[in-house]
């Protein structure tokens, strides 16, 4: 029997669901240290948290399904923001350069953002749909901004997709090159990068304050 002693975070009351989330918010440190999923085993998220890996099993099927439940987290982010901005009213703008701000944050500072470090690849047919449906969804929230901008005039682009696709495109690298304790920090990334694309799509080139 392992005498390893249980990590801090380990130490929570709660439902399995919350013993999850725990899992996952460990598998996302150990990411965030290693910079590569390539090598990742489960035993490595044990060790982090203080645990035998067998129990990691009774939570999660394997490595693959781990990482699928954290990239689904991550897409919940991003389309709870993506429903908070509905919510705010204010111009099409702002509602745009404060959702790209918490959908970066939450892919660089998350709990659960390290995974994108990670691709779709291992994930089975079924989990590869409800994933892509999770991201589609917010994608074509992303769009539906652009395009109220467009149509109040504070937005000029022909083509609302494209400029949705080169936005995204360019924000889902940043988990690629980003490392806590940069040059830049990742509010700062947040804010640069939403500035960039508004000012890119605005009418009157002007940036939000």
């Amino acid at each position: 029997m392992s005498s390893a002693k249980p990590a801090p975070q380990w130490k929570v009351r709660g439902n399995a669901s919350e013993r999850r989330d725990v899992i996952m918010r460990g598998l996302n440190s150990v990411l965030r240290k290693r910079r590569r999923t390539q090598a990742l085993r489960m035993k490595d998220v044990a060790d982090h948290l203080g645990l035998v890996k067998g129990n990691l099993y009774y939570y999660f099927k394997n490595k693959e399904d781990l990482i699928y439940h954290c990239h689904v987290k991550c897409a919940q982010a991003s389309l709870a923001a993506l429903a908070r901005v509905k919510k705010s009213g204010g111009t099409a703008t702002a509602r745009l350069h404060a959702l790209l701000i918490e959908h970066i944050m939450a892919m660089t500072e998350g709990d659960y953002g390290a995974v994108l470090l990670a691709d779709i690849d291992g994930m089975n047919p079924a989990q590869r749909r409800n994933y892509v449906k999770l991201r589609d969804e917010f994608e074509a929230g992303v769009r539906a901004l652009i395009k109220q901008g467009v149509a109040a005039g504070e937005f000029a682009t022909a083509n609302v997709r494209t400029a949705g696709f080169a936005m995204l495109g360019a924000i889902n690298w940043i988990p690629k090159w980003y490392k806590p304790g940069g040059e830049l920090d990742a509010a700062t990334i947040a804010r640069q990068y939403a500035d960039l694309f508004i000012r890119a799509l605005s009418a009157d080139t002007k940036t939000p304050t």
